[in-house]
Order: C-alpha cells, then structure tokens, then sequence
C-alpha cells in the first residue's frame, strides 16, 4: 500500500479547468481525448506511418505483431468511429462558440426609444422617426460589412476539412443576422420606416435578399460537405492506409453525388479546388508517414508502407478516371473536365518516389540475399565479399542524408540525380559481383557447397544478372569435383598405411571405415548432381563419373586388403597368447625385462629406491584389440574367423577376472602410493607381509585371500591417515584461529568502545582462544603415540623409526603457527583498512593544536602492543623434546636464575614473514593516523580563533571607529563560524576511527561566542555614549531655544541653534537611524545592554521630533526682531568690501606670484598671505553666517575666490620648490667620492614629476615656470657632474677649473663635497668644464703610453751565449736582437705620435728624454752585433 501511494500519484496528470463551460469542453476534448487516442493509434499501430522496428526483427516477433493486428482489427475500427465522433462533437462545440461569438461581435443594436406604443403613434414622431432612420442605416451598413468580409474570406488550411469549416463559419454568421432581424422590435423598426416611406429602407430589403441569398448558398454547400465530412475525417485521421484505401472509392463517389446535386460545386472553377484540397491531404497523409532517413532501418516495413503509399496515390487517380467514365457512359451530367495537372501531378511525382524508393529497398534486399553466407561458402576471399557488401550498405547514404524534401516536386531534378548516381553504383556492383562470382567457382572450396548454393539461387529471388550469371556455372561444379576426387586420391595414398580413426576404434576397423566414409563422400555429391538436369547434360559429366568409378575400385581393394592380413595374423598369434601367465611380479628397476607394452607398468612411486615388489596383470592387450576388431568387423558385414570368435564370445569371463586383479593391484598399489618415504620405512614389515601373501598365492582362491590380506593393510593405512586427519584438523584449527577478534558492531556508532576498551575486549578474547588451543596442541602427542601403537604396539611416544614422523608434526606445528599469525595479521590489516569504524576517539582542541585523546603515539602503541601480544601468546606453547613427541620441562640455562621454557615464540619471532606482517600493520596505522591528521587540518580553518589575540584585535579594530556595517559584517563572520560550528557534524568516520567532535565543536562554538560578546561589547559602548550624547545635545538645544534674545549675540546664538537644528536634522536622522542599526545588530546577536539604553533608544526620536518642533516656532516668532538685525549686518557687509579690495590689490602687485626669479622671497611672503587670508575668510565666513540666520541673501566675493585658488596653486608650487631645495642641502653634504648621480637623476625627475603633475591652471602661473627652470638646469649640470669624476682629471685640472669658473675650494677626498660643486653653478660653464674634461682624457692616453714605454724597458733582458768554434770555446756573444729592435722601433714610432700631440704638453720633457735613450739603444745593439760578428770571422 505504500508503494501504491509513492507510485500512483506519479501516473496522473493533475489539473484544474477554468473559464466558460464550452472552451472547457472544447480544451478537454482536443488536449486529452484526441491526443490520448491518437498516442494509442501511434503505439499500437505505429507501423502504418514509420519505418516500425529494426531489421533485425525475429520472424516469431513478425507472426505475434500479425496476430496482433489481426486481433486488434476490430479495436481499431471501434477506436476510429470514437475518434471521428468526437471531432464531430469538437465541430459541434466551435460551431457553438463560433456561434456566440457572433452573436457578441454581429449585433444589431436596438435604439433607446419607446418602441411600446403602435406604428402610427411611432411614426407621429419625427425625432422617433429620425433616430429609428439612423439606426436602419446602421444596420444596413453592418449587413454590407459583414457580407464583404464573408465574400473575402477563405479557408485557413489547405485540406478538406477546412472547407467545411469555412462554411460553417459562415452559415453561423449569417444565419445569426438573420435570426436578429427577425426579432419582434426589429420588425416593428421595419413597419415604422416602411411606412414612413423612408428611403433606407428599400436599401435595406436589397441587403437583407443579398443577405438570405448567401445564406440559403451557405446552408446548401454545408449540406453536401457534410455528406463528405466521413470520408474527410477518414483521409485526416485514419489509423492506417488500408482505411484510406477504403475511403476513396465511397469518396469519389459522393463527390459525383454533389458534383450532380449541388448548385455550387457544379463547376469547374469550383469543384476543382475541392478535389485539389483532397488530393493535398493524400499527399500530406503519405509524407507524415514515410521518413525516407528511416526506410532503411526495417526493409520489409518500409516496403509495405511504400506500397500501400504508392496504392493509395494511384487509387486516387485511377477511381477518379472510373469516375469520369461513369459520368460520360451515362450522358445525363456535366463531364469533368478538370484541371489534371492540378490534381494528380503532385500525386503521380509522390507516387514515383515512393515506387523508386521501394525499388531501392528491394535492390538492398536482394543485394543481402545474393552476398549471403551461401556465396561465402563458395568463394575463400571473404574480406572482397564484405567489401561488396559495405558498398551495398553505403548504396542508401546519399538518401538517408538527402538534405530536402524528395516529396517537394521542386526537388525533381536533385532527386533524378540521386537515383540516376545509385543505378549507376548498382551497375558496378553487379559487374563487381559478377567478376567475384568468376574467380570464386575457379577456385572452389567445396563443390557440394558450390552445388547446393546453385540450387538455391535457382529458386530464391536474386538480382536477375547475377542469378542468370551463377546458373551457368553447373560445369564449374563438375570441374571441382574432379579436383575433390584428385584431392581424395592424394589423401587416400599419403594416409592409407596411418589412416584417421575414432577413439576406441581398432586399427583395421577404423581403416576399412575411413575407406568406406572417403567412398560414401563422393558418392553422396555424384548422386546429388546426377538428379539435376543441367548437370546430367553438363559435357564434363562423363569425366567426372569415371574418375569417380576408379577411385571406389581402389577404395574396395584397399578395405579388403586390410581384412586378409587381420584375419592371417590373428589365427597365427591369439593361441600363442591365451597361454601367457595372468598375474607377474617385477620389481621396479627390472620392469623394463618383461616384454609388455609400457602402459601397463606401473609408475615408480616416490619410494622406488626400497626393494618392494610390483604386481602387474599380464593380460595381453593385443586380445582386447583382437576382440574388438571382431565385433567392429561384424558390424560391417565382414565374417570372423572361428579362434577370434570363441575369443570375443568369452569376453566376459576374461574381462571379469582381468578386472577383479586389476582392482587386487591397484588397492595394494594405491595403499602404497598413499605413504611417503617416511611412512614407507615405518610400514616396512606390513608391507614385506602382504607382498608374500600375494606373492604365493593361486588363481582358485588367489583373489579372495590376497583380498583380505591388502583389506588389513588398508585399514592400518586408513587409521595412519584418520589420525593424520585429527592432527590436521587440530592443526587447521590452530591455523585459523582468531587471536584478534574483533567486538560486535554496535547499532549506533555512538556506542562503539572507545580504544582502549576496543583492545582490553580482544586481550579477553585472545586469552580465550590461547587457553583452547593449548589444549589442542596437547592432544596432538597422544595421537602420534595411538599411531605408534598400531605400528610397533608400544606407547612410548620415543620410538626411533618414527623420530622423522616425530620431526615432521613438530615442523607442521610451527607452519601452523606461522599460517595462524599471518592470517591473523593480514584480517587485522584488512579491518584496519576497512571501512567500518571499530573504536572511538576523543578528538579535543590542545591550543594552539587539535590533538586525539588519546594521543597519536598511544594509539600506535597500542595496536602495535596487541600484535605483539599475538605473537607472545605462543609462549604457552612447548617444544617436543628432541626425537619424541613428549613436551619438554622447563630447562635450567646457563647465566639464568630461572627456568627456561622452550617453545615457538623465538622461532616466530625470527620468521621473516612474520616481521613483514607486522611491519604492514605497522604502515597501515601510520597511514590511518595520517589521515586522521589531513582530516584535522580540515579544523585550521577555525584556527584563527584561537592563534589570535582576542583582546588585542579587537582593540585595534575598535580604535579604527568602524560602522555598525563593519561591526555587523565581524559579527557575522563570527556568528557564521559559530553556525558552521553548530552544523559540523558531532562524529566523522575515518576508516575504522571513529572520530567524536563534539568536545571541539563545543570548544569552537565557545570561542566563537566569546568573540561575539567582545565584539558586541565594543560596539555597545559608543553606541551608548553617541546615544546619551545625542539626549544631552537635544537638551542643551532645547534650552538655548528657550532664551529670549535682546542683543544681537544672544539673537545669533539663539538663530544658531535653530540654524544647527535644521542643518544636522539629516546628520541626526542617520545617526539616529545608525544607533537603531546598531542596537538591532546587538540584539540581532543577542547581546544583553541596560534597560535604561533600551528605554533612551525608544524614546530618542520622539525627543529628536520634539526639538524640531520646537526650533520650526522659536523661528517664526523671532522673524520681527530679525528685521531690526538685518540693517546692522549689511553695514558690516560694506565694511568687509572695502577690507578685501585693500587686500586683493596687495596680493596682486606684492604677494609670492610676482617675485619673478627671486624664489626664496616668494617662499617667505607666501606665509604671511596665508595668514592674512585666513582672517580675510573667517570675517566672511561670519557675515555669511549672520546673513544666512537673518534669511538674507549671502553675498559671493568672486575676487576672494580668486586669491583663494591662487594662493592654492602658489602653495602647491612653492611646496614643490622647498622639497626640492631640502633634497639639494642633502645631497650637498655627500662626498664628492661617494657621488651617484643616479640617485641625484631620479631625484630631480620626481620633482619635475611631481610639478607636471600639478593642475594645468596651477602650472600657468609664472613662479611654476622660474621653478621648472631652476629643476632643469640642475639637472642638466649632472652630466657635467659625471664628467668631473672622470680618473682622468688632476690637481692641474681642478685649478684650471676653479681659475676659470672663479671659484675656489680646497681638494679634499675626505672633506670635498657636492656643496662646492652646486655653489659652481656648472651649468653656467658647460663649455669649460667639456674642454677641461677632453684634455684630461687625452693627456691620460699619453700618459698611459709613456708607462708602457717605460715598464717595457724596464723589464727588458738580453741573452747572452757563448760562443765556441770547433771544440774552442771563445768568450760570450750577443744573442738574438730581432724583437728587442723591432720593440725599439714601435716604441719610437708611438713617442713621435705623442709628441706631436697638442696634449703633450705636462709629458714632452720626458718623451724626448726616451726618444733620445731609444736611439741610443737602437745604436748600442747595432755596434754590439757587427763586433760579434767580427769576432767570428776571426780564423
């Protein structure tokens, strides 16, 4: 029931109706019934107008819609008799409301006169008389126009409907004004004019006859329309074409009717465009139905549509042409003569294209069938017969994407095109096909194949070219059927001495049958071909029948063959082996000795090394094989020889005692199989035992006895094994027990424990499960004692051939453990990595910090203490003792007081996959804790509320006197993190963490109120002292109002206050209105303040009104001594004029703007201005002021305004001047060796800057042009500033300077300043101070060039060698002097250039000093070279 009142509700449209009854109707009937009737007719019947479903539909889904259709038949036909009624009724109800609309918009008004008395009272009357005349008039005029707009009027659409509608609209109107006139007053207006003899009236009788005459046309034209209006109905809304099929006959029928009956459509002219409007409404109902983009989506559908689409078209031109002969045959009426064109050209152009899209259909269909998989199945080329059908698919593109309308007859020519483009691809397709069709029966796969797809084509509609292409290709068939026998041939002689068999099937058998099966294949296709006639008169038919006959010789020759060799060889060798042995021993290095074949040999089991005994049933698997090829070949109608057929009778037996060893051998050898080696060696005597039992016995009472005997061992194997199983199903215990097990989950998360208790409960749990396996593991040594029983017969639990078997359950143990800690280790990883949260944690705020309780550190601890503690508990677990399996005692150790107890918890320990394991738990809690600590970083966005200085903050933000706007935006951020605080969700799951916020939610909602209060606080308290201050003001006010004034300063303060009163009343509305804002804001935030603010803030504006009030009548009745008054100020005013003219004419002859150059003036005048002007206005100001309380008219001193903006501008500029000179006197104590030019440049730029900058008025008075001159001749003497610092200059320079500039200054690096350099005005020498600069640069370049000359000889160094002729050695030479002359003469060269210098001056005593020594060098090594070579001429 819930779900019928979630899902009901959902089903329904609700609505409410509204308005007149009839358009209620009227919206009902057209929104809902139509609609919902017509969406039926879409849904159940929608394969009449679409495309209906795809393609791929089931032929069962086609039989169930054609049940379907069948059984809804008669539904359809009661849903198209509602339907066409309600549009009947829907006419009726329009017509209604045509009708009242009418009557509202045609009316013929009766005039305001007493029309009670007779007609020769009316017509004594001549105002009577004249108001009934005008009212004719009108009337007649309203006719007239009524009958125009009928007569212009035309149907609304273009279908038949719409002509009935168009005469019913019009038999409604004029039937209505014919009903008005014939109304009694109307009547009665007639007789009074008629008999007044009025002229109107003989106008309005011809009206009103042209008026019955439409009428009467209109009521008669509606009469046969409505004859017609079924099978309009049925054109318009018919549920599928076969309807409209009907329809057109009965139609054309009642068109002769009224074409015969009819006054008005008896015509040509006017029957044609009924016929015409019919005709559009075939079309239209075809073009709503086929949407050629979606044809192709289900052929058959489509193809259906298109023909019952193409039917329905010509239907209508063939029952007109039927028509037309009837009416000619019987003479009696009119022909019709129609306009064809106007009638069947759009018709027979739909038509066309519905038949050529069929014909495009059928072409796809047969396109699928021809290139199925019949012609795959011939041809090995697949890929060029899916390339032939892509091409197939994209026949249909262009259509499907045709961008027009292929029914539009504009479209003619685009549409020819596109069909004339597919016939053409369809053309080449075939040729394609046919080439394809070619290659493919040249290279046949299967001529059965090829056969079989042949006589399908010969009976399945295909494209007629490839159909008549692949009917002649019968000889192909022949052709590749020889090919298959050649093929079979090969087969035959590569295979025959190995054929192919079926499993279990003997190898003579299974020859003789593959012969056969390769004979029945060729048969089966030549008997196949010779039924069809084209193959029987094909001319290779007889090549293909012989090579047939000599293959079925050569097959029957080779089967029997094969059957005189078996039948030969199995009367020589089965007596031989009927007489073997049944049963033989071998041990298993010697099986190979007996000659059996290989399979039935046992495998060697893993305790092959011992010396056990192997049995084997020597049953000659060539007997098997011989009784099988007896049976198969019995089968096949060959006769068996009489040794194999007593043999195979007596299979049975054989089988049976064969079967009964093969179950004896293979229990003792699956009993051994089951022991490994370990158990091998402690069995050794039982299976000694057995081996003789079997060893000895016979086949009479062999099996039964060697039965009991293998049962005996079996059994002691089975308990060996069931007391394994009970080891091992303790041991699975151990493995899969719980040591961390987890508590319940509870229903809320709130109940969760909280962490510790989480770990005390699984402390208890382990304790638990440790405490029941420790009574498992005891009970594993009993076991192995009760094993040792069965064994050996003793309970000693030390035997010394079961201390392997003692070592092996003490090693299973220890990987029981291991598996138990692992898997242990890994469930708890796993839930720690899980979603449900397990515990809960306190999460708190620890300023300046957001901390866990407990911390991070314990919780890790924690977890990682219960891991331990896992591994720990295999304490209780004690080793066996050394080849037993008896719990060892506590051990004394060495260097240990107490007693040592072995067990697995050290070999655990150091098992790498332990360590791992919790290593892993290890990083998934750190991962956790890190999470939980992104999460917490979440909370930093409260921090602030902490990490700030509450008071201090608010502090300063109180002494910035913010407005209640900010005050309230502050609170409201305030109040908004409280919010968010308050929505923050009091718990967060966080893995298996479940976090509990709701301290530090608290603690944030705390802190953030505590903000709210202190805010609050400091804006209670200038709101209260503006609030008290604005009552004591009001007061102080009011008392001033209550002074009566008998001098003028008493008058003036009493003016003063009323004055004040006016102008603050907007100021104190706002302040008025701020104090509220800010007394709702605190309250808005619920801050407590004093009742007696409450009370003030209540009442502060009525005493605001009442002030007013008050100030309004003390004015009025001080107007009379204001008069007295007034005469004095305007004396004062005179006064006042005669002071500013004195003033203004100083300023403008003497004042700071005409000092021209002598800027330090201006700058100390300016000063004293500005003090007189201050008195100059505060004297305005005050007569203004009494003006303004007097109401005169407050005078404005244009020459005061003037001064004013001057000495505005003036201060600006002067500003500039002294900010600059300051900047100067700084830079005029720096250095001249610590100068920056740079610093200097940017400076003076700011200045210039800063003056542009100034208002364009400002920088047009005269001082801002000497200011700008004095900027920029500063600046233009920093590049000769630079220049001075060039190295180049010396003190020679400098004194040439001051020289010629008349300064004088001591040159001091560390007392020579810049002071000295601005007091040189450098900008007044630029031409001194370039020529001074140049010369220094120049004489650095020679200068520069004597240091080298002289560092170079100075450093120079001749090489002296001895000189030795023979074995003599003569005394020293001069070495090589190239480059010691070639550096003399370079030398030379540049002290020449120097000297001719004009800069030589300070240098030209020491160039020609080196010019002389260089020649006397030059001359030196000269005279030096010629005697060493002298010397060396000497014999």
């Amino acid at each position: 029931m819930n779900e019928a009142n979630v899902l009901m509700p959902r089903l329904f449209d609700l609505g409410m109706h509204y308005g007149h009854p009839l358009c209620v109707l009227q919206d009902k009937l057209k929104y809902l019934e139509v609609p919902l009737l017509s969406a039926r007719q879409a849904k159940i019947n929608g394969s009449a107008y679409q495309t209906g479903p795809d393609s791929t539909t089931t032929e069962e889904s086609r039989v169930f819609m054609k049940e379907n259709d069948a059984k809804s038949g008669q539904e359809f036909t009661y849903r198209d008799e509602l339907l066409n009624r309600i549009y009947k009724f829907m006419g009726v109800v329009e017509t209604t409301l045509q009708d009242l609309q009418i009557q509202d918009k045609v009316t013929l008004n009766i005039p305001e006169v007493d029309l009670q008395p007779d007609v020769n009272e009316l017509c004594c009357s001549p105002e009577t008389v004249e108001k009934l005349e005008q009212c004719v008039m009108s009337w007649q005029t309203n006719i007239t126009v009524v009958l125009e707009e009928q007569q212009h009027k035309k149907p609304q659409t273009p279908g038949p409907l719409a002509e009935i509608i168009f005469w019913q609209e019009r038999s409604s109107t004029l039937r209505t004004l014919s009903e008005q006139l014939k109304q009694p007053l109307v009547t009665k207006v007639i007789e009074v004019m008629t008999k007044t003899d009025s002229g109107i009236i003989q106008i309005l009788e011809g009206t009103v006859a042209e008026l019955n005459k439409y009428r009467l046309e209109s009521d008669d034209n509606l009469r046969f329309l409505n004859t017609l209006e079924r099978h309009f109905m049925n054109l318009a809304t018919g549920a599928n074409f076969g309807v409209i099929l009907e329809t057109i006959p009965p139609l054309m029928d009642s068109l002769q009717i009224v074409w015969m009956l009819s006054c008005h459509y008896n015509t040509n002219e006017r029957m044609v465009p009924l016929m015409e409007r019919i005709a559009w409404q075939l079309c239209e109902r075809v073009a709503q139905a086929i949407d050629v983009p979606k044809i192709f989506k289900g052929k058959e559908v489509a193809i259906a549509v298109l023909r019952d689409a193409k039917q329905i078209l010509d239907q209508w031109k063939i029952s007109y042409f039927e028509m037309r002969a009837e009416i000619e045959e019987s003479g009696s009426y009119s022909r019709w003569e129609f306009d064809r064109r106007r009638l069947f050209e759009r018709t027979d152009y739909m038509a066309s294209i519905c038949q050529d899209l069929c014909n495009v259909l059928l072409t796809l269909e047969e396109f699928d069938k021809t290139f199925g998989p019949d012609l795959k199945s011939v041809t090995s080329d697949h890929e060029q017969v899916d390339g032939i059908l892509c091409r197939v698919a994209e026949l249909s593109l262009p259509i499907e994407e045709v961008d027009f309308n292929p029914f539009n007859i504009c479209n003619l020519s685009s549409w020819k095109m596109i069909m004339h483009d597919f016939n053409a691809a369809v053309k080449v397709i075939e040729e394609e096909a046919i080439s394809i069709i070619d290659q493919s029966f040249k290279t046949l796969r299967s001529s059965t194949a090829a056969f079989k797809m042949l006589l399908k084509f010969k009976h399945v509609h295909a494209r007629q070219a490839i159909n008549r292409h692949l009917m002649r290709k019968f000889n192909d068939v022949l052709i590749q059927y020889c090919k298959e026998v050649e093929h079979t041939k090969e087969i035959f002689e590569t295979m025959k001495d190995k054929p192919p068999r079926n499993k279990h099937e003997p190898p003579v058998a299974g020859a003789i049958t593959w012969s056969q099966f390769l004979f029945r294949r060729l048969k089966k296709s030549i008997t196949s071909f010779l039924k069809v006639p084209e193959m029987r008169e094909s001319e290779h038919i007889r090549t293909a029948m012989d090579e047939y006959e000599g293959m079925a010789l050569t097959l029957r020759d080779y089967e029997m063959k094969k059957y005189d060799q078996w039948k030969a060889e199995t009367e020589r060798s089965l007596p031989l082996l009927m007489k073997r042995p049944l049963l033989a021993m071998i041990k298993s290095e010697s099986h190979a000795q007996l000659d059996l074949p290989l399979k039935d040999v046992p495998k060697t089991p893993n305790y092959s090394k011992k010396n056990n005994m192997w049995f084997i049933v020597n049953f000659a698997p060539e007997i098997k094989e011989i009784i099988s090829e007896a049976r198969y070949l019995g089968l096949l109608g060959y006769s068996v020889p009489p040794v194999a057929l007593n043999v195979a009778l007596q299979e049975y037996k054989l089988i049976r005692h064969s079967d009964d060893l093969h179950k004896l051998v293979n229990r003792y050898h699956a009993a051994l199989n089951s022991l490994d080696e370990m158990k091998t060696f402690m069995l050794a005597e039982q299976i000694s035992a057995v081996q003789k039992e079997i060893y000895i016995g016979c086949i009479s009472d062999f099996i039964g006895q060697s039965l009991q005997t293998v049962s005996k061992f079996e059994s002691v194997v089975k308990h060996i094994q069931k007391y394994e199983r009970d080891i091992e199903s303790i041991l699975q215990s151990i493995a899969t027990a719980k040591l961390l097990k987890l508590p319940q989950q509870p229903d809320r998360a709130d109940d969760l424990p909280v962490i510790k208790k989480f770990f005390e409960y699984i402390e208890k749990e382990r304790t638990k499960t440790v405490t029941s396996l420790i009574k498992k593991y005891a009970g594993i040594g009993p076991l192995i004692i009760m094993i040792e029983r069965l064994i050996k017969g003793t309970n000693s639990g030390r035997a010394k051939c079961m201390a392997d078997y003692y070592h092996h359950w003490e090693r299973k143990v220890l990987d029981s453990l291991i598996t138990m800690l692992l898997r242990n280790f890994q469930a708890f990883n796993m839930a720690l990595r899980g979603r449900t949260p397990l515990f809960q944690i306190d999460v708190i705020l620890s300023a300046p910090k957001i901390v866990l309780q407990p911390f991070k550190n314990d919780i890790y601890r924690l977890i990682m203490q219960c891991v331990r503690e896992c591994v720990e508990c295999t304490k209780h677990i004690v080793r066996w003792m050394h080849g037993t399996c008896i719990e060892c005692p506590p051990q004394q150790v060495d260097g240990e007081e107490e007693l040592i107890t072995f067990s697995f918890c050290s070999d655990l320990w150091q098992h790498p996959e332990i360590n791992e394991g919790a290593h892993t738990v290890s990083q998934t809690v750190q991962q956790l804790l890190y999470s939980v600590d992104q999460y917490l970083h979440y909370w930093k966005y409260y921090q602030p509320l902490w990490e700030r200085n509450k008071a201090i903050i608010t502090e300063k933000f109180a002494a910035k006197k913010p407005s209640w706007v900010m005050y309230d935006n502050k609170l409201q951020f305030f109040y908004n993190i409280y919010q968010e605080a308050v929505r923050e969700p009091l718990c967060k799951h966080m893995e298996v963490m479940h976090l509990n916020l709701e301290p530090l939610v608290q603690t944030v909602q705390e802190i953030a109120l505590s903000w709210i209060s202190s805010l609050g606080s400091l804006l209670n308290i200038p709101s209260k002292e503006d609030l008290f201050s604005f009552r004591d003001n009001f007061m102080q006010l009011s008392t001033t109002l209550k002074l009566n004034p008998t001098t003028f300063e008493e008058l003036k303060t009493v003016l003063t206050a009323i004055s004040d009163i006016r102008n603050m009343a907007v100021d104190v509305e706002m302040k008025l209105y701020d104090i509220q804002e800010r007394y709702r804001t605190l309250a808005m935030y619920k801050f407590e303040v004093g009742q007696d603010e409450l009370e003030l803030k209540a009442k502060i504006g009525q005493i605001w009104e009442n002030l007013f009030q008050e100030a309004r009548q003390v004015d009025l009745s001080l107007a009379d001594v204001k008069k007295s008054f007034s005469v004095v100020t305007q004396q004062k005013l005179e006064e006042f004029e005669e002071e500013l003219t004195f003033f203004t004419e100083s300023f403008n002859m003497h004042g700071p703007g005409t000092v021209g150059d002598d800027l330090e003036k201006g700058l100390n005048i300016l000063g004293t201005y500005e003090m007189d002007l201050a008195k100059v206005v505060a004297a305005q100001q005050e007569l203004a002021k009494a003006q303004k309380l007097l109401d005169l008219p407050i005078s404005v001193h244009v020459d005061l305004i003037n001064v004013q903006k001057d000495i505005k501008g003036l201060k600006q500029i002067y500003d500039v001047y002294e900010a600059q000179k300051k900047a100067k006197s700084k830079w005029s104590q720096t250095l001249w060796a610590d100068l920056n030019i740079h610093q200097l440049q940017e400076g003076v730029d700011s200045f210039i800057k800063t003056l542009k900058q100034l208002p364009k008025h400002v920088r047009a008075l005269p001082v801002a042009f000497f200011v700008d001159g004095r900027m920029k001749e500063f600046k233009e003497s920093l590049p000769l500033l630079l220049d001075l610092k060039n190295d180049a200059l010396r003190d020679r320079h400098w004194k040439d300077l001051m020289k010629r500039t008349g300064a004088n200054f001591e040159i001091n690096a560390e007392s020579f300043t810049l002071e000295n350099m601005f007091a040189m005005e450098l900008h007044k020498h630029t031409d001194v101070i370039e020529e001074i600069v140049t010369c220094a640069v120049k004489e650095l370049g020679i200068e520069k060039g004597v240091k080298e000359v002289v560092t170079t000889w100075e450093n120079m160094k001749f090489s002296v060698m001895p000189y030795v002729k023979g074995t003599q050695e003569r005394g020293l030479i001069l070495g090589a002097v190239d480059e010691i002359l070639l550096t003399v003469d370079n030398d030379a060269m540049n002290l020449q250039s120097m000297a001719g210098s004009r800069f030589v001056g300070p240098f030209l005593s020491t160039i020609q000093q080196w010019e002389k020594d260089l020649s006397l060098i030059n001359e030196t090594i000269e005279v030096c070279v010629d005697d060493g070579a002298a010397e060396m001429d000497v014999p």
